[in-house]
């Protein structure tokens, strides 16, 4: 489970971690001006990797309303001003959802995470939350805070490990992608509405979350859509079946169809723990219910899956394909 950090100092240590982490890859000290609604702040220092950039700052003036840290990224550009992708800013204490971001602390494996509400801004029609989480596919995790409430987030970034701001890039360039695509009129598509009404559907049903269970310097969890980028890759390389083409939705990872029917539907999980394999097995089992569908378990390469759940995989004819992380990417082997 992912529990929201309320205390002051377990807060502005874990924004210290966050800065430390994205330095570290972010090597580099520039000073660029950055627009936001309603002004410029000008001669501010960001860091970036050449590409993509950081900056953070107090935001507390006396008598503020939601007083915050500022976590602001975006796209490098050659001009001495530059525009913020998202704002993932934090509060200094307590939970108040009026700020988007967060950190959270995955109880098992004692990992935190900036959260980010999926809120996105950008002033143009069809930018909203719904529909940039149905666009990117990208996931909700619930969050509880001490009071037992849950309140739901992006994960962003961890806040240590080694090359902790990959799932942060990643996030910035879906974030990029879907304001592309309103402004290339995607989100009026037939298919788009098709895609976000099976994005509502999915959480009216209330489904709950997928969690990690491993800890170590390569952060799995927070990683997990990089290795279903991966998947997909590795699947499009391959050839397809005549009529066939390759889907994704908030139910299945991915999948590849003929006309309405799933022919082969495919489940990562980031460890091969008892209760994953339960949950991989159920999944597979409802999306991949017609009689001509192969089925696959997308797992790990270093960890092993015990003799009992083995042998059940392959009773039920669900194959297991293997996949391996390093600092750099994801690939499938």
């Amino acid at each position: 489970m992912l529990l929201l950090i309320e205390s002051k100092e377990e807060i502005a240590k874990a924004q210290r971690n966050l800065e430390i982490a994205i330095r570290r890859d972010f090597k580099k000290k520039i000073v660029k001006n950055i627009g936001y609604p309603g002004g410029t702040m000008t001669d501010a220092q960001v860091q970036t990797d050449g590409t993509y950039w950081f900056w953070s700052e107090d935001c507390n003036e006396k008598g503020m309303i939601n007083p915050r840290r500022l976590n602001w990224f975006g796209l490098l550009r050659d001009s001495p001003s530059l525009d913020i992708t998202v704002e993932i800013n934090t509060v200094y204490e307590g939970r108040n959802d009026r700020i988007a971001g967060f950190f959270a602390r995955d109880s098992n494996t004692g990992s935190i995470y900036l959260m980010h509400s999926g809120r996105v801004g950008g002033g143009t029609k069809g930018v909203c939350k719904e529909a940039f989480l149905a666009c990117s596919g990208e996931r909700l995790f619930e969050v509880m805070d001490s009071s037992g409430r849950l309140k739901e987030g992006t994960l962003v970034i961890p806040i240590k490990g080694t090359k902790a701001t990959r799932p942060a890039i990643r996030y910035i360039d879906a974030i990029v992608d879907f304001k592309q695509a309103v402004r290339n009129g995607v989100l009026t598509t037939t298919d788009f509405q098709k895609k976000k009404k099976q994005y509502n559907d999915f959480f009216a049903e209330a489904r709950g979350r997928r969690l990690g269970q491993r800890s170590g310097e390569i952060d799995y969890l927070s990683r997990h859509g990089e290795v279903v980028d991966a998947l997909y890759l590795w699947r499009n390389t391959n050839r397809l079946p005549k009529s066939g083409r390759l889907v994704k939705d908030r139910f299945i990872d991915l999948g590849v169809a003929i006309g309405e029917e799933l022919i082969e539907v495919y489940e990562v999980k980031t460890s091969a723990a008892r209760t994953n394999i339960y949950t991989a097995i159920g999944q597979l089992m409802i999306h991949g219910v017609s009689e001509n569908c192969r089925k696959f378990l997308v797992l790990p390469n270093d960890e092993t899956i015990a003799s009992d759940l083995n042998q059940a995989l392959k009773q039920l004819n669900i194959d297991i394909l293997k996949f391996k992380l390093d600092e750099e990417s994801a690939s499938i082997i």
